[in-house]
């Protein structure tokens, strides 16, 4: 089968939250701990150079001889990033490339957003990346916040107040009559998302579009008014970032049925130390006229 053919059939399913969706805390016995450090006391010359190949591999073949080339170059290189040792240029290239992998899984299955941020990690050199608004836009949560916010802005305009800066993090605004129905526990958090108490918005889980770009987030507005009418800038604002490793945080990446690579978050975060990624900031914005 040709390479562009397993591109083609390659099956990812990233979880980004405007980075990969944390898993759950990596746990470790003492004995398995020992073993991992010894890991990486010397260095080891099969650093596969072309990861895409292998995960296509497991993909469409269920290949155990990829998978385990793919988690033990993984586990080999948390082991090097712990401990401190230098990187090699193969190493690094690597951990480039599996990102880019990322890019490929995420445009087969229509994550353009999440796709594009997993590039920009290792390819964008730190500068801003900008991405559809459509993908916040057409979120259910999103959609009631902003009408909920609306109502919120035209009880501050009838005071004549500031309509400038205004976030879901606001107290003025989660205290409000107009919020109290999208908090936590009031709605199904699968179907329709909701605002956590600290303001930030939780995606609707079936949003897998927006979930796997950012599945938390704030919403900010300003608005002018003119006559009846308002005018609203929205904006959401994110970092794109990793917890290090002594927070445990695992990524899983499901390649096939019974093969899920296992990326520590540390990891991931490493890659910033190493010259091979770097975090951003990545924002989205749209207008709206309204009355």
């Amino acid at each position: 089968m040709s390479v562009t053919l397993i591109y083609n059939w390659l099956v990812l399913n990233i979880t980004i939250q405007g980075k990969l969706q944390h898993g759950a805390p990596f746990v470790m016995s003492v004995e398995s701990v020992i073993a991992k450090g010894n890991q990486c006391l010397e260095d080891r010359e099969n650093i596969p150079s072309a990861p895409l190949w292998h995960m296509g591999k497991v993909a469409v073949f269920e290949s155990k001889e990829s998978f385990d080339l793919l988690q033990n170059t993984i586990d080999y290189l948390t082991c090097k990033g712990k401990t401190g040792r230098q990187f090699t240029s193969n190493e690094k290239e690597f951990m480039r490339e599996l990102f880019e992998a990322l890019w490929w899984g995420g445009k087969y299955h229509g994550f353009k957003e999440a796709a594009d941020l997993a590039n920009h990690y290792v390819n964008g050199d730190g500068k801003i990346l900008t991405i559809n608004a459509q993908v916040y836009k057409e979120s259910v949560i999103v959609k009631d916040t902003m009408t909920a916010m609306k109502s919120h802005i035209k009880d501050i305009a009838s005071k004549r107040s500031p309509l400038s800066n205004i976030s879901t993090g606001d107290r003025a605004f989660l205290n409000s009559s107009y919020a109290k129905p999208l908090m936590r526990g009031k709605r199904n958090v699968n179907t329709h998302g909701y605002i956590l108490n600290n303001g930030a918005l939780l995606v609707e889980q079936t949003n897998q579009r927006l979930k796997n770009a950012d599945h938390r987030f704030y919403l900010k507005v300003n608005t002018t008014k003119n006559g009846a009418n308002f005018l609203s800038s929205w904006k959401v604002e994110s970092i794109y970032d990793f917890e290090p490793f002594s927070k445990g945080y695992i990524t899983d990446i499901p390649l096939a049925k019974g093969f899920v690579l296992k990326l520590p978050d540390g990891l991931s975060h490493h890659l910033t130390k190493i010259g091979v990624a770097k975090d951003f900031k990545y924002l989205s914005t749209w207008q709206e006229l309204w009355k």
